[in-house]
């Protein structure tokens, strides 16, 4: 225990015995002590009165003084309310320089509450919003971000990174949305302005789809000139394997540029109607068909159909989806190779898959063998004849579809593709 509690302890004592004497005097030891008693209890209930009104106050000039235990307990007080006000100012500060960071920050931030509602914003969610200081505050973010892609990825957020939707403001600007758990029952809505890409990126296949279009009407009086000269009976020897080759070249390059034209097509459009049913079975067959007719493949190709429901879509498109999947199987599969193409549904919706059992792809491969003119084995596939953008016109026709794409493969074991369609798509026979 320490000193001061043992010699207030022994005071108390000392002033009871005395108490106690003097009542004996007058015969009454227990009222002596008893006076005593009240008196340090009234003591101490002044300095407790004293300590109460100090805190309440706050001020420096008002710290009491005292005796016995008091002293010690009024300094400790002093010490942890010294101790809490530098935190606090620390605290302060801290929220100051994160709130001035937030402020500077060039990308939007709002967080949510578990409801969706705004709780804080900082500068540039109020300017890429277009967010009012105080009528916006305690509002559900879906009333201000009415975009139907918005609000479904709001209710499932887990479902991809982030999405691209057009600014509320109008005009040209772009946005791209990302959420991110924040804190127990709260969410953070990072807001990007990608204007300048979308701008960017529609002044590219803008420029593609026009020099692809323009390219056509060349190539194709170049092929005709060359069609002509292959057929010419007095053409000189020594001139047949070069015309053969520019033949050959002038096909890819036209192949080429129908490629790019559709995959411009294919970006710019907006998702397909659900009006028109596609026989999935022939869309099956018509590919495999030309595929079995490839000049140098020999292998298997297999057709597994396994459920009578169609899809509801374009037609050309869905055909090409099917057509470069087998396409690029027969052209990654060794003539003693096989491929496997099915279609199957379940309470998910329908599946489509292509299974090869070609050299298949490195893992670092799979992610970028969607973009354009990429290819995980490039010598093989100029040899094949690929333009590398099969793939790329597969992902685009699905995405107008509401399907995705996945890709299974490892190196020398083979290759799976695979269009998940989701249940709207489905149609009965």
């Amino acid at each position: 225990m320490p000193g001061i509690w043992t010699s207030t302890l022994v005071k108390l004592a000392l002033a009871l015995v005395a108490g106690g004497l003097i009542g004996w005097i007058y015969d009454q030891p227990a009222l002596g002590m008893l006076v005593v008693a009240l008196a340090a209890l009234g003591w101490h209930l002044y300095n407790l009165y004293r300590l109460e009104r100090w805190l309440t106050t706050g001020l420096t000039a008002d710290i009491p003084d005292g005796d016995g235990v008091w002293p010690p307990v009024f300094a400790r007080i002093q010490f942890i309310k010294t101790k809490a006000k530098r935190r606090g100012k620390r605290f302060r500060r801290l929220v100051k320089e994160l709130r001035a960071s937030a402020e500077a920050f060039p990308d939007g931030g709002v967080i949510l509450d578990a409801q969706h509602e705004i709780l804080n914003y900082n500068a540039a969610a109020r300017q890429l919003l277009e967010l009012k200081l105080r009528g916006d505050r305690g509002q559900r973010i879906e009333n201000l971000l009415r975009h139907p892609d918005f609000v479904d990825y709001l209710r499932s957020p887990g479902g991809r990174p982030a999405v691209e939707i057009p600014s509320p403001a109008g005009g040209d600007a772009w946005l791209s949305c990302r959420l991110i758990p924040y804190g127990p029952g709260q969410t953070l809505l990072l807001i990007r302005d990608i204007s300048q890409r979308v701008k960017m990126e529609r002044v590219r296949r803008d420029f593609v789809a026009n020099a692809s279009h323009e390219l056509r009407t060349p190539l194709t009086v170049i092929m005709g000139y060359l069609d002509t000269l292959g057929e010419d009976p007095e053409q000189p020897p020594a001139w047949q394997q070069p015309v053969r080759v520019m033949q050959e070249q002038v096909q890819r390059m036209f192949r080429l540029v129908e490629d790019l034209l559709q995959l411009s097509r294919l970006e710019s459009g907006q998702p397909v109607a659900k009006d028109r049913v596609v026989n999935v079975a022939g869309l099956i067959e018509l590919a495999r068909r030309d595929a079995q007719s490839v000049p140098g493949f020999g292998g298997q190709i297999g057709v597994q159909v396994n459920s009578d429901l169609n899809l509801l879509g374009e037609e050309t498109e869905l055909q090409s989806v099917v057509s470069n999947l087998v396409a690029n199987a027969v052209r990654y599969t060794p003539a003693e190779g096989s491929i496997t193409i099915s279609w199957n549904t379940d309470q998910d919706g329908g599946h489509l898959a292509v299974v090869d059992t070609g050299i298949g792809m490195s893992e670092a491969d799979i992610p970028r063998v969607t973009e354009r003119f990429y290819r995980a084995d490039g010598g093989r596939a100029r040899q094949s004849g690929g333009t590398g953008l099969g793939l790329s016109i597969v992902k685009y026709a699905l995405r107008r579809h509401d399907a995705d794409l996945e890709i299974r493969s490892k190196l020398g074991q083979g290759s799976s593709f695979i269009c998940h369609f989701p249940r709207d798509r489905l149609a009965l026979s």
